[in-house]
């Protein structure tokens, strides 16, 4: 959880406020923070770090925080007003005279001379020594004991109103905009308006560079640069969700006449700060927000960009999902790229994001084990010096080298990758990519099996939680490498403990994936911890908790745990031991994995002496599932080819592929397999069968026959017919009412 605020007694607050108030009447408000230092902290920590990130360079030599802590109290002043105006807006007559609802703030402005009392003569003649409370007094016809009420009443309301912006963002940005009007006033009267944009340009640089990461977007927002208020969302998307002002400039940005790309963007940044929250609905309804306005562009940057980031959301609840999203991504950006005029802008912008999505599907690649990820990795390192890449897929190029040589068993380079990852990240100020190196970092330190070191590296992510939000990817992952790195120290109830803690925020945030590798490694520590104890209730957990892994969907579950939970209880129990390394895998059982892993199991079978009928039911079975196999790869090819409308360009093929699937069939069973192959588009699976026992019954069908069976109108009978025609499936014969379809 966040770490609270400094906070003060209500009584202690009024007292420095008056202390404040009082040394501002006297002209000594520079000397009182001087030797109030207490005050000083409390001001300047609580409240005047917005004060200071608003005026930027404008108070620079304002080394005592005086002016700044004057501008706070201006608006806490301000705030108190009825009409909520500033604090040197007219006031009218009547609330001078009749209003009671004015009586606190001006019992308080005028008492401490910010406000001057004007004369009213027809209703109360002042004297020339009279002071600011007597006047107010005698024009209100009250005595000094109510003046004081009001007083006191308007102190306990400032000190409200000055402790709000701490926790609303609405007074947070409120703060904000009053210290900006009142240097608008008086320091830039008169200036241009492109002047003040160039400005609030430098400002949000400088004050990012400070990492005062919401004076840098509120400055991005005043500038209207919506390129640089999604860059500075997406730097510190960390900090800034636990910021209460942050959704209320984002909703202002929102709101702003910006580009198709930048309404967008500015989906996928809350899509991003709604995930460093763990709000997993609000996060994907940003995607889908996003996904819309990109699809009414009809832009396949806009489309790339947002399957890009639907591809982080799905990756630890749905592999398949995820990988299908990083490819879609990289493939709107690579057409995309090739539709951009060379040379220009925006084939500059392109690229960059195409050598980001490459990077983004590599890494998705490599967590399946598959080899393909190198061919990708290869691409992307080949285009390492596009001129405009950020620091972001950098590192993360650099993350996913690491990742593949820990796969392909060189630690010595995994490491030597991942730190320099973690020097980007560093210098840059990117917290997310740091925290997400430091788990990469401990996985790679436990399987080297510096297990304390591992639990170091983790534990900084899980520290970090404590103060600020953080990703519940990244501190499910934390809490699970800290678990391990217990576990193979023989520390297993702490193990426990921990596996428990991730498991709990994993299914909170409906990580399904992390969620099933807790699960895993908690049975893989009931089983040891029963070994080591004897508890059979230590076994039934172990078996509980392995039961849920292996009855999960394959595509929530990480591939190495798809291979590992079958053997678990024996290995954890001693029947094999030590360090389980993830590798990679062949490409077809990456890709074809429980098809695969079957085709394994009979090759066993047949492997050794068995009766005839074992050998033939493990041959059937390994055709079935190789015809699965490429029954799925034809589904796949042909949704491509509907897709992206490549109409009949890849007939041949698809005709090819029926007479392999149909040789050796009988010639009904052909006629079928071949039917199913060519009539996309035209027939479901269902109807198939009933039009070609008709035609091979009887020899031909017509337009109206066709109709019937199939339930559709005449005209669309008459069109699929022709269609069928077309693939070659039937041939017309006759004219008119006599027109028949038969089998070639």
């Amino acid at each position: 959880m966040p770490r609270p605020a400094l906070l003060l007694s209500t009584e202690a607050a009024e007292a420095i406020l008056a202390g404040a108030l009082a040394a501002t009447r006297a002209g000594s408000l520079g000397e009182y923070l001087r030797q109030r230092r207490q005050a000083t902290r409390w001001f300047v920590r609580r409240h005047l770090q917005p004060v200071l990130g608003t005026a930027g360079d404008a108070l620079l030599a304002d080394t005592t925080h005086e002016r700044a802590t004057l501008l706070l109290l201006r608006w806490g002043m301000s705030r108190l007003r009825p009409d909520q105006a500033a604090l040197d807006a007219p006031i009218d007559d009547a609330a001078w005279l009749e209003r009671t609802s004015w009586r606190p703030f001006l019992a308080l402005a005028c008492h401490f001379g910010l406000v001057p009392v004007p004369r009213f003569d027809a209703r109360y003649r002042r004297s020339a020594e009279e002071s600011p409370a007597e006047n107010l007094c005698g024009l209100w016809n009250v005595g000094p004991s109510t003046f004081y009420r009001y007083l006191d009443k308007a102190r306990r309301m400032m000190v409200e109103a000055l402790q709000a912006p701490a926790v609303r963002g609405e007074d947070r940005v409120a703060l904000r905009d009053g210290v900006h009007a009142e240097l608008a006033r008086h320091d830039w009267a008169g200036e241009p308006a492109d002047v003040r944009r160039a400005w609030h340009l430098a400002q949000s640089a400088s004050t990012a560079a400070a990492r005062d990461a919401s004076s840098a977007l509120w400055h991005a927002l005043q500038a209207g640069d919506a390129g640089l208020f999604v860059r500075t969302l997406r730097r510190f998307r960390i900090e800034l969700a636990d910021k209460p002002e942050t959704d209320v400039l984002l909703d202002r940005m929102a709101r702003r006449p910006v580009t198709p790309r930048d309404r967008v963007e500015l989906r996928l940044s809350e899509a991003m700060l709604w995930r460093t929250r763990d709000n997993a609905e609000r996060e994907y309804r940003a995607c889908e927000q996003a996904l819309r306005l990109a699809t009414e562009q009809g832009d396949r940057l806009l489309l790339g960009l947002v399957y890009g980031t639907t591809a982080w959301f799905h990756e630890s609840r749905d592999v398949d999902r995820a990988l299908a999203c990083a490819e879609d991504s990289a493939e709107f950006l690579r057409q995309a790229e090739l539709e951009a005029a060379p040379g220009s802008a925006e084939a500059g912008e392109v690229s960059v994001e195409y050598v980001a999505a490459l990077v983004r599907l590599a890494w998705l690649l490599v967590l399946r084990n598959s080899p393909r990820s190198r061919t990708v990795l290869d691409l992307a390192e080949a285009r390492r010096t596009t001129p405009g890449l950020s620091h972001e897929p950098l590192a993360m190029l650099e993350q996913t080298w690491g990742e593949y040589w820990r796969r392909a068993g060189d630690l010595r380079l995994a490491i030597a990758f991942k730190h320099k990852a973690l020097n980007i990240s560093e210098r840059v100020g990117d917290t997310r990519q740091t925290l997400s190196t430091y788990n990469n970092l401990s996985v790679l330190y436990l399987e080297a099996r510096e297990y304390q070191r591992a639990i170091e590296h983790a534990s900084r992510v899980v520290t970090h939680s404590e103060t600020s939000a953080v990703d519940p990817y990244l501190l499910t992952s934390a809490l699970g490498n800290i678990g391990i790195g217990l576990f193979w120290q023989q520390r297993y109830d702490e193990a426990i403990e921990m596996y428990r803690r991730g498991l709990v925020r994993a299914e909170a945030a409906d990580l399904r994936v992390i969620a099933h590798r807790a699960h895993f490694n908690l049975a893989e520590a009931y089983f040891k911890r029963f070994q080591l104890r004897g508890d059979p209730a230590d076994e039934a957990e172990g078996d509980r908790h392995l039961a849920i892994v292996q009855a999960a969907p394959p595509n929530e579950r990480d591939a190495w745990f798809q291979e590992a939970a079958p053997t678990l209880k024996a290995d954890a129990l001693g029947l094999a031991g030590g360090f389980k390394h993830e590798r990679f895998w062949g490409e077809e059982s990456t890709e074809h994995f429980e098809e695969m892993r079957e085709v394994q199991r009979q090759r066993a079978v047949l492997a050794v002496p068995a009766p005839a009928a074992a050998h033939v039911a493990a041959r059937l079975a390994i055709a079935n599932a190789y015809a699965a196999i490429s029954t799925k790869e034809r589904e796949t090819a042909i949704a491509m080819i509907e897709r992206h409308a490549l109409g009949s360009a890849f007939e041949a093929e698809i005709n090819r592929l029926g007479v392999t699937f149909s040789r050796g069939l009988t010639r009904e069973k052909a006629l079928m397999a071949q039917w199913k192959q060519k009539c996309y588009g035209v027939l479901t699976e269902e109807r198939i069968g009933p039009v070609l026992h008709q035609v091979i019954a009887t020899g031909s069908i017509n337009k109206s026959g066709y109709a019937q069976l199939c339930q559709v109108g005449l005209a669309t009978a008459s069109k699929h017919l022709g269609t069928l025609t077309e693939r070659g499936l039937l041939v017309q014969t006759g004219k008119g009412p006599s027109t028949r379809y038969m089998l070639p």
